[in-house]
């Protein structure tokens, strides 16, 4: 029984506690896997194979989680273990597939967020749900809400109002698709988060509306760290000689690193202007195209006229030194 054996067990009932770590390792748990699931939920040891975890694991795999995601997601979540499969596992099973459509869908939204299950489908999801439902919300974008991130749409019902409050109170129409992912913001802060984060925003000199309109924009850039905002205004203002209303217009630039991302292209960028190569595009366009289409558009495509091009967007510090004039 390997690291399980260090539990104590109480010995009229050792042939149950056998019979569930077979079972256990028949559905590919390994021996620290059942160690640390029976730690963390030590009534697993009282459950009895046949009644109650046989039909629960049958349940799992049936719709999909299977191989090492069966153990993983139950490590994860091993409340799953003591819901009732008829009136929690399989209702709730039934509402999310209601929502997402497929039960592909259903199993990703599970793997991100494991609890997910353990939800009633009558109390916590459902209002939630129906509250986004009745605020006008289109059930395709609730749908990728709890796709993307389900922990949402589990959250206390309150919050949901409070936060579905804030963003419609913000210009944010429920029928537009960044409503879902602003309601997403809000509810991954609390409210001295939020604020701590726009007046981070107002030191770096921008007014509460053009906050607002980026927020309006893209949602996700005031989860951003204090530290990320600062270094890419810094480096957006100062190092790329952006207009400030070109991040107001373009928030998404929050999301990328400055390390590995925006310093390398601007590089690049600075290289192909000064050799007349950079046609009419404008510059913070070329910040945003895909890793393979920028290397093949604008470093690979110049290799002949500049063949330490590729250096230079690497970092190699050698290289840039050198004169590419």
């Amino acid at each position: 029984m390997g690291s399980v054996g260090m539990l104590r067990f109480d010995e009229k009932h050792i042939q149950q506690y056998e019979a569930i770590i077979g079972f256990l390792k028949s559905h590919g748990f390994e021996n620290s896997q059942i160690a640390k699931l029976v730690s963390r939920q030590p009534s697993i040891l009282q459950s009895k194979v046949s009644d109650n975890l046989k039909p629960k694991f049958e349940f799992l795999q049936e719709n999909g989680i299977v191989g090492s995601l069966l153990p993983k997601v139950i490590l994860s979540s091993p409340g799953i273990l003591l819901r009732s499969l008829d009136s929690q596992l399989k209702p709730s099973f039934r509402l999310i597939k209601e929502m997402l459509e497929t039960d592909e869908n259903v199993t990703a939204a599970i793997c991100r967020y494991t609890w997910l299950l353990t939800y009633s489908s009558k109390g916590t999801l459902r209002s939630n749900i129906d509250i986004l439902v009745s605020e006008g919300v289109p059930s395709r974008n609730i749908a990728k809400m709890i796709e993307l991130n389900p922990r949402t749409i589990v959250q206390n019902v309150d919050r949901i109002i409070d936060a579905v409050k804030t963003v419609k109170e913000l210009g944010v129409e429920p029928k537009d698709f960044k409503f879902v992912h602003a309601v997403t913001t809000v509810l991954s802060m609390s409210d001295s988060a939020w604020k701590k984060k726009i007046n981070v925003m107002k030191s770096l000199g921008w007014s509460e509306k053009e906050i607002l309109t980026a927020f309006k924009r893209y949602p996700p850039y005031l989860t951003c760290s204090e530290e990320k905002m600062r270094d890419v205004a810094d480096f957006c203002f100062n190092t790329a000689k952006l207009d400030p209303g070109t991040l107001i217009r373009y928030p998404v630039l929050f999301k990328y690193s400055v390390d590995k991302r925006l310093r390398p292209r601007y590089k690049v960028l600075e290289v192909l202007k000064v050799k007349n190569l950079l046609k009419n595009e404008k510059s913070v366009q070329l910040f945003f195209r895909g890793e393979r289409d920028f290397v093949e558009n604008y470093i690979v495509k110049h290799l002949d006229e500049i063949p330490n091009l590729m250096d230079i967007y690497r970092g190699n510090v050698a290289s840039e030194t050198k004169s590419v004039l």
